[in-house]
């Protein structure tokens, strides 16, 4: 009898030990903010679109003859400039967690910038032919603006990993270069 209850009680203590039951309460898993999910929504949204508006502009570019195309680089910079600009109100109306409120603030602000210099660039290339587009390179102020915006989403990046987030926020034109 006595070697039936060791028997007893040591699949008793195996199965608390499989089911996680030791007396002592776990801790509950930490609840990840909605706002990472939401950024990495936006991000994505505009990545498609982008991409997207990316392959309408190649088709339009082979239709297109030499001296119409800054007029189309231009419209389509523009209008570029334009969707970010309705993520960068969408962005800015989100509430980051304590933590991240200074990383947000610097990626809409940092993004904010970018849709300026897209302004400027879109209205640059108007009236330019296809030879005077290629030979352009780019401004250091969008060079910069890119670069900001690159460091503010890796910032986030790394303050939603901390918080255990599995979300990937830097898609497309937030992606660093690489």
């Amino acid at each position: 009898m006595t070697e039936l209850r060791t028997r007893m009680l040591g699949v008793a203590v195996l199965v608390a030990a499989v089911s996680g039951c030791s007396g002592e309460e776990r801790p509950e898993p930490s609840v990840v903010p909605t706002y990472y999910t939401e950024l990495e929504s936006l991000t994505h949204r505009l990545d498609r679109d982008n991409t997207a508006a990316d392959e309408a502009l190649g088709a339009e570019l082979e239709e297109a003859a030499p001296r119409e195309v800054g007029d189309i680089f231009s419209k389509v910079t523009l209008e570029g400039a334009d969707r970010l600009a309705g993520v960068v109100e969408e962005m800015a109306a989100l509430t980051p967690p304590e933590d991240a409120a200074a990383a947000h603030t610097e990626l809409v602000d940092a993004t904010s910038a970018m849709v300026a210099e897209d302004r400027v660039t879109g209205a640059a290339l108007a009236g330019l032919d296809q030879d005077q587009l290629a030979s352009l390179d780019p401004r250091p102020a969008y060079l910069a603006a890119e670069e900001r915006v690159d460091a503010a989403c890796a910032a986030a990046q790394a303050i939603a990993d901390d918080a255990g987030a599995d979300v990937g926020l830097c898609v497309g034109m937030f992606a660093p270069p690489g």
